[in-house]
C-alpha cells in the first residue's frame, strides 16, 4: 500500500469517526440535555476512547460549533474575491454564501444544532461570542474595502447588519422547521439590507 493511499485511508477513517461523534453527541444532547452529557458518555456511545474524542474536538461544546472557523475563513476569502469596482453589497452577500451552502447541504444537522442552542443558556452565550467574532472579522474587511479605519462606525454598522440579516434568515428558517428554502430567505433578507449598505458606501465616496 502506497503512503498516499494509507494517508487517504486514515483521512477517510478520521472523517467517519468525527461524523459518528457528532451524531452520537447530538442524540445524547437531545435526550438528556447538553449540560448533563459528558465527554465520557459521548466517546463510549460512539465506541471510541476519550483520547480519540479529544483528537477531534477540544470540548463537547466544540461538537456543536464544528466547521465555524472554516466557514469564517471562507467568508472572508469570498469577500476579498469580489472586484473593487463591484458594490459593497455584492461583497457582503458573497461573504454570507458559505453559511447558506452549509445549511443547504446539511439542513437536518443545522436544525438540531439551533434547537439545542435555544435550549441551553451556555450555548446561546457561545453563539453570541461567535457572532461577535464574525462581526469583528467582517468589520476589518469592510473597512479595508472602503478605506476606513476599523473603528469607523460605518464599517462596524455594515458588518453588524450583515450578521443580523443572516441571523434573521436562520431564525425564520428554524421557526418554519426547515420547511422553507433557506437560500431564498437569505437572498430576501439581504435585498432588504442592500439600500442601506449602498447608502453607507456612498458616504465614503464624497
Amino acid at each position: 500500500m502506497s503512503s498516499t493511499h494509507a494517508t487517504d485511508r486514515r483521512h477517510e477513517r478520521g472523517i467517519r469517526t468525527r461524523t459518528a461523534l457528532v451524531d452520537v453527541a447530538l442524540d445524547l444532547f437531545e435526550r438528556q440535555g447538553f449540560d448533563r452529557t459528558t465527554v465520557d458518555q459521548i466517546a463510549a456511545t460512539a465506541g471510541v476512547s476519550q483520547r480519540t474524542f479529544f483528537h477531534h474536538f477540544p470540548t463537547k461544546e466544540a461538537v456543536l460549533f464544528s466547521g465555524y472557523a472554516d466557514r469564517l475563513a471562507e467568508a472572508s476569502a469570498r469577500f476579498r474575491q469580489v472586484p473593487p469596482d463591484a458594490g459593497l453589497a455584492e461583497a457582503i452577500e458573497r461573504a454570507t454564501t458559505p453559511v447558506a451552502e452549509a445549511i443547504d447541504e446539511h439542513p437536518g444537522l443545522f436544525l438540531r444544532r439551533n434547537r439545542l442552542y435555544a435550549a441551553a443558556p451556555s450555548l446561546r452565550a457561545t453563539m453570541l461570542r461567535i457572532n461577535e467574532e464574525w462581526i469583528d472579522e467582517l468589520t476589518v474587511e469592510v473597512a479595508r474595502r472602503l478605506d476606513l479605519h476599523p473603528d469607523d462606525l460605518r464599517a462596524r454598522l455594515v458588518a453588524t447588519m450583515a450578521n443580523g440579516a443572516t441571523r434573521a434568515a436562520i431564525d425564520c428558517w428554524v421557526a418554519a422547521d426547515g420547511a422553507v428554502d433557506f437560500s431564498r430567505l437569505a437572498v430576501e433578507s439581504f435585498s432588504l439590507l442592500r439600500p442601506t449598505v449602498d447608502h453607507i458606501e456612498g458616504t465614503t465616496r464624497g
